[in-house]
């Protein structure tokens, strides 16, 4: 069964996260990545996260499915390889600092005079214009400058918090990949390469749209609480361990209520409705918690499902991968890895019913495919060491 991408090739020079799992999604749709490292070392990836056996999980996820070409971007010989590599690829990647690519003449408009229609697609820190264009940026940097930190902190005032070191990263990198492949549908229709640019901060005001605009109309930020409202937040059980509900709706307050056994509640004047529940918030709160903390876990998961509630355990890495719904669905699947036998892995969130994409190969060794893509490209094989 073919693949969305069978036909697509993607030269990558990205490193480090936000790059590297953009052009990882595309390779799990079939499109053939040749990633472009430094043969000194390669991408700092590689040594993320490495425990003592090898394994690398941060490569891994981000770089299975693509070839591993060795090129010394310093040298003039092996650049001009590279643009002979771009003169017969559909797409180039990159995520250096903005300046980087120009001083070594494989910017846009180099790859574009050898391929008219080709796609450059380059991932930045802070854009491209502005006074901050040109500074670095890393993940942590973007959730701090965005807002997105001191918001997950609890709004002004309170202690930044960084929730999930990566978010802006991989939320980033999706963007990308939604862009590339636009603009690959822009051409296949107009027959137009065009570039395409995708920032971190970009990512994280778009990540907070509703809380960005409503500080942009009002002048102040949504105040930030441990639940967003009674009804819609954790709360610990008996045993310890927490279920996560959202009524968000009014039809699901009764149901609510009469699950977790307080169903005189319902009417109570101080609760019926959603600006009286709003303003009697922490009382009710406080009734909930009370609820909730008198039986064990499975008990209340039980009882707001048969009442239709939106609700769920609250769980760790080890219990998720325990459940049967993401396996059940792809989104955890099996790889096999030539040093590590079989591997549970992250599948793929993004699933086609008639050319579906399916879960690359394991990350590549430094350089391993260096040779055969220079034959590919038809190159003279060792010519770019000259």
């Amino acid at each position: 069964m073919p693949t969305p991408l069978d036909g697509i090739t993607i030269l990558d020079f990205t490193r480090y996260q936000q790059g590297p799992y953009a052009t990882a999604l595309l390779a799990d749709f079939g499109a053939r990545v040749i990633k472009i490292e430094d043969p000194n070392g390669g991408d700092f990836g590689r040594r993320m996260w490495r425990e003592p056996d090898g394994y690398s999980a941060f490569w891994e996820s981000l770089n299975r499915g693509k070839a591993s070409v060795t090129m010394d971007l310093r040298d003039p010989a092996q650049r001009a390889t590279v643009l002979q590599l771009g003169a017969k690829v559909d797409v180039v990647v990159e995520n250096f600092r903005p300046g980087t690519m120009e001083a070594w003449g494989l910017d846009y408009e180099a790859f574009k005079a050898v391929n008219s229609t080709v796609i450059y697609a380059r991932a930045t820190g802070w854009g491209t214009k502005g006074p901050m264009a040109s500074l670095p940026s890393f993940d942590q940097i973007s959730q701090a400058f965005s807002g997105f930190a001191q918001h997950s902190g609890g709004g002004a005032g309170s202690r930044p918090e960084i929730p999930y070191p990566g978010i802006a990263d991989q939320s980033g990198a999706m963007n990308l990949a939604l862009g590339i492949m636009t603009a690959l549908f822009v051409r296949e229709r107009t027959g137009t390469g065009q570039r395409v640019e995708v920032s971190l901060l970009g990512t994280q005001l778009a990540l907070q749209a509703p809380d960005v605009l409503h500080t942009l109309h009002f002048g102040k930020e949504r105040e930030r609480e441990f639940r967003a409202s009674p009804t819609v937040g954790h709360y610990q059980c008996q045993d310890g361990r927490w279920i996560m509900i959202v009524g968000i709706d009014q039809k699901f307050w009764p149901r609510i209520a009469t699950a977790l056994e307080v169903p005189y509640l319902i009417d109570d004047p101080k609760f019926a409705r959603g600006y009286p529940r709003y303003v009697n918030r922490e009382e009710l709160q406080g009734l909930l918690e009370t609820a909730f903390a008198s039986k064990p876990s499975g008990y209340w998961l039980e009882r707001l499902r048969e009442a239709d509630v939106p609700a769920s355990p609250v769980l760790d890495y080890p219990a998720m991968i325990e459940q049967e719904q993401p396996w059940a669905n792809d989104y955890l699947a099996t790889q096999e890895h030539p040093r590590f036998g079989t591997e549970r892995v992250v599948g793929l969130h993004i699933q086609l019913s008639e050319t579906p994409g399916r879960v690359g190969a394991a990350a590549p060794e430094l350089g391993a495919d260096t040779e055969a893509v220079l034959r590919w490209a038809g190159l003279a094989e060792g010519a770019f060491r000259e």
